[in-house]
């Protein structure tokens, strides 16, 4: 009896180990929820993928309230596309399921699932509950029967996510109700559906063009904005097939893909990675003052907001830390999250050394923090590792670590050195079989190899490697160990993306963590376009930049404030004058190094990045220069003002005019990180050439710091007023109105319509409209367009004789009326209306004096810039 009582409680336990508990997201709306396969596309299926075993599918598609698609005959099953036949060209749809399920599969959510409940077309009344759609009772009775099926299994589960895709088909009338439509349709359905209470809301925008979809694209997106429970993503930027209507392969999986980051973004899911091991060579060590990939992508998961902590989020593990030789170049912090250098990333190894099939020479270990070791020693599974000098067999004393999640980027060291593409793979494959040996749940990563500006040879055999990857993984992926393939080569450009031939300058090191991290499931993949290495070609002002500080924000009369500091604050004297908002730094009779640092309010987190940076001030005495150091992680860009001119700390540029002139004047410097060079304006005036300037300096340096920054004469004696220092990492700007060339065209206007800043004749008629180039731009009109013009619209005149006209307006121009009895002969023009800021749509202008004046009038309109 005693017998069995214990074996009877053995099976209960064995039972109740096998339920799980799974969060649920529930997939309707119409034909782009659906999803077409009928564009004649090479490939019109979803492809596979190692999430697809994992992830739990149950649907039901329909034409209409008595034709069915097809469905998962009752049960949950793998991801995969769906019966189609019904629609000409569609023989199966898939649609944003499938990568919005691989990419929370591929961050590291686990126990979930998807439940379909599409139709092929339809206005949003079909959803309405309170009108009988029945789309709604389809969507509540198949989810029931999915759910009913996962209770009956012992399993558990809450409906965590509704992801809707409609719009396309609504009439007017429908588009206008698009918000309470669906706000009715996801109040219901938390009430009718089981365990649906929070369940939250992603709309997924649609792309096709037409007025009542512009009216359901508006009303979603508003409700959205006044509704914390539900979200709406953008989508008109997305590539639809030759119908204008439904979304191409690509584009089903962006779409995908961004429903999966707005769950994240929301907290719904989370992201979890463990113990994150990044594997490979110098590319992934970093060194030579550069930090490699592996820093641009902890700030992915830092802007994410992933914990640093292996249970929760993520945990950087590896045999070395730091860079090769501990040259890294900038780490710094990042949303609140320090960099942990920590990989396995070994200057100039090859694959075969980190499996162990080929011994470590001597001098490629143990020096310049190469480390030690082979992957069996990092992951625990060997104690010692073989060398080619004695004692051949040496005992491992670093660090070690069960991977969760490994990420590998090798095979460049072995291709130059003369190892076949074949080998390559080989050699990968072993290492592969180390890690799920070392844990048989391990989540790999495999990356491409990237190209280098070598050998047109070994470039031929980057391609063939690559090209055997796909396969090695499909062959590696078990039930419980995923490979994945990433491709961050494709794109990659050796020549301006590497700092000598092989390894990722800052751009590239930018562009390869953005494919990586994408394939992670921290961003949305980036599309495979070369970096732009145009000039700043886009204007902002000041005042809308993300950090400004007048002088009275920097110092307060007592103290430096809002992070701002000084050092050696002896030699300097600081006061507040003017209006009391100025900040005068007097520095006269010193000679030593003292300056205002402003490193720490923000500046480095992006400083790597481009960002922009202007300061007004009025200079009292500069004799021996006043410094600018703005460092960009890697290099300094450096203009000095001088009394009598401004240069460059390297002499890059040197331009004569009168700093020291009693009057206030702005310095703006633009970091163009694409083409590590730096741009700088006085007073809207260019000073350096077109193309920019390079670095003052290549020191490995974050630091933002005004006044003398050297020991020697440059800076003595500076006295200066500030009136504000502001700065923007977002971008590479413009002054407003910059104009190179001196033609009163603005830089910006002109790299617009012409490509270039540099190439429009003021006093050309290339649309044959009779404005000039000139008069297109007062006007903010399009120079290539005969019909794009300033013209009045309509005329009118109200009771008492009043004159209205109306006008088609720019936003960024000003437009005045004014009126003449003879068209200005003897009669002055005269302003009745105006400036007026434009509106992106039609401006009225009046005239208010004419009354019911007999005499004959003419009038005027006029643009002009703010």
């Amino acid at each position: 009896m005693r017998l069995l009582h214990i074996l009877a409680f053995t099976l209960l336990a064995a039972s109740s180990a096998l339920a799980e508990h799974y969060k649920l997201f529930v997939l309707t709306g119409q034909s782009n929820s659906l999803g077409v396969t009928n564009f004649g596309e090479a490939d019109p299926t979803s492809g596979s993928d190692p999430a697809d075993d994992h992830v739990k599918f149950y649907w039901h598609n329909v034409a209409s309230a008595t034709t069915s698609l097809g469905d998962s005959g009752g049960v949950f099953t793998s991801l995969q596309d769906q019966q189609g036949g019904y629609y000409p060209g569609s023989a199966t749809h898939w649609g944003p399921e499938i990568e919005f399920s691989r990419t929370l599969y591929r961050a590291g959510v686990r126990n979930f699932g998807i439940i379909k409940a599409s139709r092929g077309g339809g206005g949003n009344t079909l959803w309405s509950k309170s009108a009988g759609g029945h789309m709604y009772s389809h969507v509540v009775d198949t989810v029931t029967a999915a759910t009913t099926t996962l209770t009956s299994n012992g399993d558990t589960f809450e409906i965590v996510g509704l992801l809707y895709v409609q719009g396309e088909s609504n009439t007017s009338t429908e588009a206008s109700i698009a918000d309470t439509r669906f706000t009715e349709l996801i109040t219901s359905l938390r009430s009718d559906l089981p365990n649906a209470t929070n369940m939250y809301g992603v709309i997924g925008g649609i792309t096709a063009a037409g007025s009542s979809r512009d009216t359901t694209r508006a009303k979603h997106a508003s409700l959205a904005a006044g509704d914390a429970t539900i979200s709406y993503i953008d989508n008109l930027d997305l590539e639809l097939g030759g119908d204008n209507l439904h979304l191409t392969k690509a584009a089903k999986i962006r779409s995908g893909e961004r429903f999966a980051q707005e769950f994240f973004a929301q907290n719904i899911v989370s992201r979890w990675y463990g113990k994150l091991a990044f594997i490979g060579d110098s590319i992934t060590q970093g060194g030579a003052g550069h930090s490699s990939y592996r820093y641009q992508i902890f700030k992915n998961l830092a802007e994410k907001s992933v914990p640093k902590n292996a249970t929760t989020g993520y945990q950087f593990v590896g045999s070395v830390t730091g860079a090769y030789q501990n040259n890294p170049g900038s780490t710094a912090d990042h949303n609140g999250q320090s960099f942990d250098n920590i990989h396995d990333g070994h200057w100039g190894w090859r694959a075969f050394w980190e499996n162990a099939r080929v011994p470590l020479p001597s001098g490629r270990y143990n020096t310049n923090n190469l480390g030690q070791g082979t992957l069996l020693n990092w992951t625990g599974q060997s104690l010692t590792f073989e060398t080619s000098d004695a004692p051949t067999t040496k005992a491992y004393t670093g660090t070690t670590y069960t991977p969760d999640t490994a990420s590998i980027l090798i095979g460049i060291n072995d291709l130059a050195g003369g190892s076949s593409p074949t080998q390559v793979r080989d050699d990968i494959s072993l290492m592969i079989d180390q890690l799920q040996a070392a844990n048989p749940n391990v989540s790999i990563f495999l990356n491409h190899v990237l190209h280098t500006n070598q050998a047109a040879s070994l470039q031929t055999n980057v391609d063939t490697t690559n090209g055997l990857l796909q396969a090695l993984a499909d062959s590696k992926t078990t039930a419980t160990s995923s490979v994945w393939v990433c491709d961050p080569s494709t794109g990659f450009d050796p020549v301006t993306m590497t700092h000598d031939n092989v390894h990722p300058n800052l751009t590239g090191e930018i562009y390869v963590a953005a494919r990586i991290a994408a394939r992670l499931g921290l961003t949305e993949t980036p599309e495979n376009e070369a970096a732009d290495n145009s000039p700043p070609h886009e204007e902002k002002d000041c005042s809308t930049f993300s950090n400004k500080y007048e002088g009275n924000e920097i110092y307060d009369g007592s103290n430096y404030i809002n992070s701002w500091t000084e050092v050696t604050p002896a030699d300097t004297a600081e006061s507040l004058v003017g209006d009391g908002t100025d900040l005068r730094r007097d520095h006269t009779g010193y000679t030593g190094g003292a300056w205002l640092e402003g490193t720490n309010t923000g500046w480095s987190a992006n400083n790597d990045s481009n960002w922009t940076l202007e300061i007004r001030m009025k200079v009292t005495s500069a004799a021996n220069g006043i410094a600018l150091w703005l460092g960009t992680g890697n290099d300094i860009a450096m203009p000095v003002i001088y009394d009598d001119r401004t240069t460059s700390f390297s002499t890059r540029y040197d331009v004569a005019h009168t700093n020291n002139d009693g009057a206030y004047h702005t310095f703006r410097v633009a970091n163009d990180a694409n083409n590590n060079v730096y741009h700088l304006w006085r007073d809207g005036v260019r000073l350096t050439p077109v193309a920019g300037v390079s670095y003052d300096s290549t020191s490995n340096d974050e630091r933002l710091i005004i006044g003398d920054t050297t020991s020697g004469s440059l800076g003595d004696n500076y006295n200066v007023d500030i009136d504000y220092i502001c700065y923007d990492q977002t971008g590479a700007y413009l002054p407003i109105h910059a104009d190179t060339d001196g033609d009163g065209i603005s830089d910006s206007w002109e790299y617009q319509y012409y490509g270039d800043i540099l190439s429009a004749d003021a006093s050309a008629d290339e649309d044959k409209d009779d404005k000039t180039t000139l008069q297109e731009f007062l006007a903010n009109t399009d120079p290539m367009d005969n019909s794009s013009r300033l013209h009045p619209d309509t005329f009118s005149w109200d009771q008492s004789g009043n004159f209205s006209t109306s006008v088609y307006s720019s936003s960024i121009r000003l437009y005045s009326l004014y009126t003449s009895t003879d068209l200005g002969k003897s009669d002055p023009w005269t302003l009745v209306d105006g400036p007026k800021q434009g509106n992106d749509t039609f401006l009225i202008l009046q005239d208010t004096t004419s009354g019911n004046s007999a005499t004959q009038r003419f009038y005027r309109i006029e643009a002009s810039l703010p």
